[in-house]
């Protein structure tokens, strides 16, 4: 039986953050308010729900601190723990990589994060009922419509993060808007119809929204592109796969779009408005520089390098360590041509370009006796302290001074990659193979492997779905998508226990391809929690 709850939301007013651009508005002072129904009916009221829901997708990688911002990469058969990953609250990241018992419906960022997230799907809920209720759609302001679109994307990007972590959620609709504020019912609905919801909010959304090239040409903006990309994802979850085939192309075909030199695509050369804007980028996180508000990634794949004797901490080094996670040992085998265990395909240019393979010793005041400034760290000069402060890592989260960071700080200001335009491949490639087109899947891996060897010395000549699942981690690692690739694919359990030395034990089936519902709402809605749990 279904379980139906009453949530009502004093929502008075709604503070208009609109100041012309998405980035400004995300961190801008109250100007004015409007109540919710104004602002569901006009183009800077609806600009300022857009942007409260993207605060609280924001949140998770900031307010949140450092305790749940590089969640995502948690988990998985390519990354382990760090050295000092137990410094995390153990009902945090840490539960999150090992699957211990620390890591269940009582975890505090568990609550936080179920919390964000639904946070976010009231201005969301609140734009697409205000402006519903306007009239026929297709009579519109073209600018209304579009922020139509941008609700429905914003919200099924946020349902589409609940339900592939939880499943079972709430569907919270809103059944009025009073002079009081909207009074949301909801329900513990069933993963498909969290997904029917998802998948029709998307289908939605893409004839209302503009390309982002038609648009502001931002990759912080919410675009067809995102929405088309959300859709391949989430028909990739329920086996669809002739809609994912549809909507991947979609992606790859829009002209916005465009495969970006290696080096380029997690660059900051050039600022907000430079690299990190660069046409790879379907969707990023926005953050303002030197703000108030942090994002707390930039540091977490940096080891402790700098406690080396005769190594100095620098930003050209990853600046500040923090060393929660690190590459896995499976993952280095991928780039591994001839099995000796070395990181050598140096063909492979996302190998050089993606990580940092060493470290050199640069403090003449510290320097060791026998080596010079210059030489490679090796495992015997760390054999005194600890191998894996030098261990290879991944540099794509990583910030340099560009936004006025240094070496004293851990928290950064860079955007957080969401979608890019290779995880489009990727995702044509899979849904593809599943359909039994074998020959158009190895197409769509080839071109992002003519990219990373900058030839055709690379690619494929026939495949099975292993190619798929190790190209997917050489191209997408460490960017928050392998957990969700891996448990559509029946790959969770079986692929962490093998690479994770961390999870191996403690991950079992039937419990940990999902996360629990957080036990406050359980206690305050009498909600049924997950198995397991």
């Amino acid at each position: 039986m279904r379980k139906f709850y009453k949530i009502s939301i004093a929502l008075f007013a709604v503070t208009l953050f609109f100041t012309g651009c998405q980035d400004d508005f995300l961190d801008q002072d109250l100007r004015h308010t409007l109540s919710a129904e104004d602002a569901a009916n006009t183009v800077n009221g609806n600009k300022a729900l857009i942007a409260s829901g993207l605060i609280y997708a924001r949140s998770i990688f900031a307010d949140g601190g450092a305790g749940i911002s590089v969640f995502k990469p948690c988990g998985t058969d390519i990354v382990r723990s760090g050295t000092n990953l137990t410094d995390e609250p153990a009902d945090g990241l840490l539960g999150m990589n090992t699957y211990d018992g620390n890591f269940s419906a009582a975890s505090g960022p568990l609550d936080a994060m179920w919390n964000y997230y639904y946070s976010g799907v009231t201005p969301a809920n609140i734009a697409i009922s205000g402006i519903e209720a306007s009239g026929p759609i297709e009579d519109l302001d073209p600018e209304i419509k579009d922020a139509l679109g941008q609700a429905y994307t914003m919200r099924a990007y946020l349902y589409l993060e609940l339900v592939r972590r939880f499943e079972n959620i709430p569907i919270v609709e809103v059944a009025d808007l009073e002079e009081t504020g909207p009074v949301f019912t909801t329900e513990q609905n069933s993963k498909e119809e969290v997904y029917d919801l998802i998948i029709s909010d998307l289908e939605a959304a893409i004839p209302l929204l503009k390309t982002r090239s038609e648009g502001d040409d931002q990759a912080i903006s919410i675009s067809k592109g995102l929405a088309n990309m959300m859709l391949a994802e989430a028909s990739l979850d329920i086996g669809d796969y002739t809609k994912a085939v549809a909507a991947a192309e979609a992606v790859i075909n829009d002209g916005s779009y465009v495969l970006q030199p290696l080096d380029n695509i997690f660059g900051l050369d050039g600022g907000k408005g430079g690299e990190e804007n660069n046409s790879e980028l379907i969707f990023s996180i926005a953050f303002q520089e030197s703000s108030s508000t942090v994002q707390w990634t930039s540091q977490m794949f940096v080891p402790l390098y700098d406690r080396i004797p005769g190594v100095a901490r620098t930003m050209e080094s990853g600046g500040r360590p923090w060393s929660r996670l690190s590459p896995s040992e499976y993952y280095w085998s991928l780039f591994d041509t001839d099995g000796d265990g070395d990181v050598m395909d140096e063909a492979d240019g996302r190998v050089q370009a993606w990580h940092k393979l060493f470290w050199t010793f640069d403090d003449p005041e510290n320097l060791p006796d026998g080596v010079e400034i210059g030489d490679v760290v090796l495992e015997e000069h760390a054999a005194s302290t600890n191998v894996r402060y030098i261990e290879p890592t991944s540099t794509k989260t990583w910030e340099n001074g560009q936004y006025n960071r240094t070496t004293a700080l851990a928290e950064g200001w860079r955007n957080i990659i969401i979608f890019r335009l290779a995880h489009a491949y990727l995702d044509a490639a899979e849904a593809h193979f599943q359909l039994g087109n074998t020959g158009q899947a190895m197409q769509y891996l080839n071109v992002l492997r003519e990219r990373a060897y900058g030839n055709t010395s690379g690619n494929f000549s026939n495949i099975t779905f292993e190619d798929i699942i190790e190209e997917h981690a050489r191209e997408l690692g460490h960017e928050g998508h392998r957990w969700y690739f891996l448990k559509r694919n029946g790959l969770l359990i079986e692929r962490t226990n093998m690479y994770n030395p961390n999870a191996a034990g403690n991950i079992t089936a039937g419990k940990h391809e999902r996360w629990p519902i957080p036990q406050s709402f359980i206690d305050q809605t009498g909600a049924t929690q997950n198995p397991g749990y």
